[in-house]
């Protein structure tokens, strides 16, 4: 059981690491340069540090994920993958959305749409990286 919540997280750590360089550096690139003012973007980013938030992040989506699977899919029959996706939806709208999100735009030199757009991208992430530990993760079987 342990296992397998290392292996989701590790994939879904994976997964959304390199999907947030491809949406952030190069789908979104533009938008995010033209939408933020001088002084808010480091010229080199910090990856390690990067790495470490995305690691902390889904570590505790897959140590939260087996209380939401004992809810939602044992006590109201969903889907592993829906439970993760909600669990996920929950998660990166608190870790992102609201705080990050709101709270940056209050603080730095940065438009509401790219606050709004890299909210809403995060909150996103977090569904895939839930959806991801959801599919990943397996209970043992409870003795009757």
């Amino acid at each position: 059981m342990a296992k397998r919540l290392v292996w989701g997280a590790l994939a879904a750590f994976v997964v959304i690491f390199n999907l947030g360089y491809v949406f952030h550096e190069v789908v979104a690139a533009d938008f995010f340069k033209a939408s933020f003012g001088p002084g808010v973007q480091r010229a080199r980013y910090f990856i390690p540090v990067i790495a470490l938030a995305f690691l902390i992040y889904v570590a505790l989506m897959a140590a939260a994920y087996p209380i939401w699977h004992l809810f939602f899919v044992e006590k109201r029959g969903w889907s592993r993958v829906g439970a993760g996706a909600l669990l996920g939806l929950y998660c990166g709208f608190l870790w992102d959305a609201l705080q990050g999100g709101i709270i940056e735009y209050a603080t730095y030199n940065v438009s509401l749409a790219a606050m709004l757009v890299d909210s809403t991208y995060h909150s996103l992430e977090g569904v895939l990286a839930g959806a991801i530990i959801g599919l990943v993760y397996r209970p043992r079987a409870v003795a009757k």
